[in-house]
């Protein structure tokens, strides 16, 4: 690994210290509804294992995440975006913000990438020394929307339970974070950090500094517990679509075919006030059909001798196009457990076309599943 020499070490750590603004974590333009697409978002990052293997059970053990994002920015379709991935955060200060006890260790990864010691595929070398810190990916427009495009594999270190302090439950664990910029333009290191609130900033082919609609920052966490638990990531075995309870079958170009929302324009009523007249609107049930059983027992829920207790399951849904009933549905309690039917009703747009509807479904353990559907307005 390459070391950076204490002036730039010194800019560096004034860049990182920039974080304690705070991470807007998966974060896009704060305009838009939360489940709408309507600037460049990233929807899920999922690990393939949100509980990691002890090293003394894996050695050597690495964690693969997947960012799921999309960009509905530009009504000519999605940008090419460029993803960097920050790792080499381990076991922050207790008590302290992630982002802000993170900036010790992430200076070697800035410093890489500050240095200019990537390789000609944007990632630094991997060696007995120098572990993976850091990572880049060019997407393609066309990668826009598709789950799991972007990946990043961070290898965790054969000594991450040491020194880890057993909580009130008597729960042994240590936990890594990775942080990512979603770009839809070119990454550098932030000229003013100070204005920049991250020390990674976007800009555009003239140099302009981009905003959230085109800049998005977030951090993604995994875990080590002494005694092994796994957490799997919560299933999804269907996500449907339907019209009065029947499935929405498919037109020629193999998509489901829905009627776009015909909205009426406003009819001036007295005093040139004006009412909206009645929107002529078709409405269509959506759902991501989770396994009953799919809430894991939750140790650590359960607390010192208490009953037995599951995660809580919850599915977010996302469009971009349209509008939703309500966004957020759950899916399994962690008392009552399984519910009957996690659905929502989805109003396609007025404009025809192409549209994607995502559904995420999370557990309160970290662990996260994606599915899209694409759908055709006519």
């Amino acid at each position: 690994m390459k070391r950076t020499a204490p002036p730039a070490r010194r800019a560096l750590l004034a860049a990182l210290a920039t974080l304690a603004l705070g991470v807007p974590c998966c974060a896009g333009s704060d305009m838009a509804p939360s489940s709408e697409v309507a600037g460049l978002r990233v929807l899920a990052v999922t690990a393939d294992r949100p509980y990691a293997a002890p090293p003394s059970t894996v050695p050597g053990e690495d964690v693969t995440f997947e960012m799921t994002y999309a960009d509905g920015l530009d009504e000519a379709g999605p940008r090419a975006v460029e993803i960097t991935w920050l790792g080499g955060c381990v076991n922050p200060p207790v008590g302290v913000d992630e982002h802000i006890g993170c900036l010790p260790q992430l200076i070697g990864a800035l410093g890489q990438l500050g240095a200019g010691a990537a390789t000609d595929d944007g990632e630094n070398e991997e060696g007995p020394d120098s572990p993976r810190l850091f990572d880049r990916d060019s997407m393609t427009a066309e990668q826009s929307g598709e789950p799991g495009k972007a990946r990043f594999t961070l290898d965790l270190p054969d000594d991450i339970l040491e020194g880890a302090q057993p909580t009130e439950t008597g729960t042994v664990y240590s936990s890594a974070y990775v942080f990512f910029t979603v770009c839809a333009g070119e990454t550098r290191v932030a000229q003013a950090p100070g204005e920049a609130g991250f020390p990674l900033e976007c800009v555009g082919e003239d140099g302009t500094v981009l905003g959230p609609d085109s800049f998005v920052v977030g951090y993604t966490q995994v875990y080590v517990f002494r005694d092994g638990r796994p957490n799997a990531n919560p299933p999804i075995d269907d996500f449907t679509l339907k019209l009065d309870g029947e499935e929405v079958k498919p037109g020629e170009g193999g998509l489901p075919v829905v009627k776009r929302c015909v909205r009426a324009e406003s009819q001036a009523q007295g005093c040139g006030q004006t009412e909206p007249a009645e929107d002529e609107c078709t409405t269509y049930e959506i759902e991501a059909l989770v396994p009953s059983d799919a809430a894991e027992e939750d140790v650590e829920a359960a607390g010192l001798g208490g009953p037995p207790a599951r995660e809580a399951i919850w599915v977010d849904y996302y469009t971009d196009g349209g509008e939703f009933d309500g966004a957020r549905r759950l899916v399994s309690d962690t008392v009552t457990g399984a519910r009957e039917g996690n659905e929502t009703t989805w109003t396609p747009p007025s404009e025809p076309g192409r549209v994607s509807l995502w559904a995420v479904v999370h557990d309160t353990r970290g662990g996260a599943s994606v599915v899209r559907r694409e759908v055709q307005v006519e």
